[in-house]
C-alpha cells in the first residue's frame, strides 16, 4: 500500500451499517470494512469521540497508524449549507441535532474532514460509474428506507439556500394524512418508500418476506398503486428540473422481479408531454456497498482542489 498521503479515507454511515474504505487518486477502493452503526453509537455515547475511535482504529489497522490525507463522511442526514454541521438524524437517536462534527474531527485527528449528505455521495459516484458527462443538470433517486434524492446543476450539487435542497421524500402528497420520521405529516416517502413497503407488508402480505413483494405481488391493487407513486415520484422530479439523465436506485429496485418496465412506463404516463417526456433518459445505478465511500472520496477531492466547492 502506498504512503498514507496518498487516500482519502471515505466513510459512509447508513441506519444500519458504517462502510469504511481507502480510495487512491484513480478512485480504487481498498481495505474495505463494515462495521455495525447501532453497535458504534450507543445510547448516551459522545458521538465525535467514538467517531473519532473508528477512524483511528481503521487506520491502525489499514495504514500503520498513519492518517490519510482526508476523511469524508457521508451522513443519512440534513446537512448545513457550510457543510460543517449535521442538522438532523432521525433515523440515529445517539447523533445529535447540531451536531458540529467537522470541526470536532478536524480537531482530534489533525487533517481535513469533509461530510455531506449520503445520497449526495452515491451521485458522484454513479456520475463517474455510469460514465455521465452531460451535467447541466443530472439528478439522482434511490429508494431505500425512505426517499434519497440529489441533484446536481452546472457541475455543482444544488443546496439550496440552508443545504436543504432536493428533498423529494419530504415534499407533501395531498391526501396523504401519514405522519413521517421528519416529524411532518403527509410527506411523499410515507407512502413510496421502504418504510412505507414495510407497512403494505404487514397489513396485506405478512406471509410474504418483503424482499418477495414485487416478485409475488404485483398483481395486486396495492402494489401496483406503490408503483405508480414511484413512478409518480421521478416524474415529479423531472417535471421540475428537465434533467439531463435521472438515475435511479436503491434497495427497492434491487428486489427480486422489481419491474423496471412497469416502473419506466409510469414515469413516462406522469412526466409531461411533450418534454421532457419526449428525451427522458433512465438510468441505473450498479450496487455495491463501496459506491459510498468512493463517492466521498470524490466529494473530498472537489473540496481539496476547490474549497469553495460544497
Amino acid at each position: 500500500m502506498n504512503g498514507s498521503e496518498a487516500y482519502v479515507l471515505g466513510i459512509d454511515i447508513g441506519g444500519t451499517n458504517m462502510r469504511f474504505g481507502l480510495v487512491d487518486g484513480s478512485h480504487r477502493l481498498s481495505a474495505f470494512e463494515r462495521q455495525s452503526t447501532r453497535d458504534t453509537f450507543l445510547e448516551d455515547c459522545d458521538p465525535a469521540q467514538k467517531l473519532a475511535e473508528c477512524i483511528r482504529g481503521y487506520c491502525g489497522r489499514n495504514l500503520g497508524g498513519k492518517m490519510p490525507k482526508a476523511v469524508s463522511i457521508g451522513f443519512p442526514s440534513t446537512i448545513n449549507r457550510a457543510r460543517t454541521v449535521v442538522v438532523q438524524t432521525p433515523n440515529i437517536a445517539c447523533i445529535p441535532d447540531d451536531f458540529a462534527v467537522v470541526d470536532a474531527l478536524e480537531s482530534a485527528l489533525g487533517i481535513p474532514v469533509f461530510i455531506n449528505r449520503d445520497v449526495n455521495y452515491l451521485l458522484l459516484f454513479d456520475l463517474e460509474d455510469l460514465g455521465v458527462t452531460a451535467q447541466d443538470c443530472v439528478a439522482g433517486i434511490y429508494f431505500g428506507t425512505g426517499i434519497g434524492n440529489a441533484v446536481m446543476v452546472n457541475g455543482k450539487i444544488l443546496l439550496g439556500r440552508n443545504g436543504v435542497a432536493a428533498e423529494l421524500g419530504h415534499l407533501p402528497v395531498y391526501g396523504n394524512k401519514r405522519v413521517c420520521m421528519c416529524g411532518n405529516v403527509s410527506c411523499m416517502e410515507t407512502v413510496v418508500s421502504g418504510i412505507a413497503l414495510e407497512r403494505i407488508q404487514a397489513q396485506h402480505f405478512p406471509g410474504t418476506p418483503i424482499n418477495q413483494l414485487f416478485a409475488r405481488h404485483m398483481d395486486s391493487c396495492v402494489m401496483q398503486d406503490f408503483l405508480e407513486g414511484m413512478g409518480q415520484a421521478v416524474a415529479a422530479e423531472a417535471n421540475l428540473f428537465d434533467p439531463d439523465c435521472v438515475i435511479l436506485g436503491g434497495g427497492l429496485l434491487q428486489m427480486e422481479g422489481f419491474p423496471r418496465g412497469a416502473l419506466e412506463e409510469a414515469v413516462h404516463r406522469y412526466a409531461r408531454k411533450p418534454y421532457p417526456e419526449r428525451t427522458l433518459d433512465l438510468r441505473y445505478s450498479r450496487p455495491n456497498q463501496a459506491n459510498g465511500p468512493v463517492g466521498a472520496a470524490i466529494y473530498a477531492e472537489k473540496r481539496l482542489a476547490d474549497p469553495s466547492y460544497l
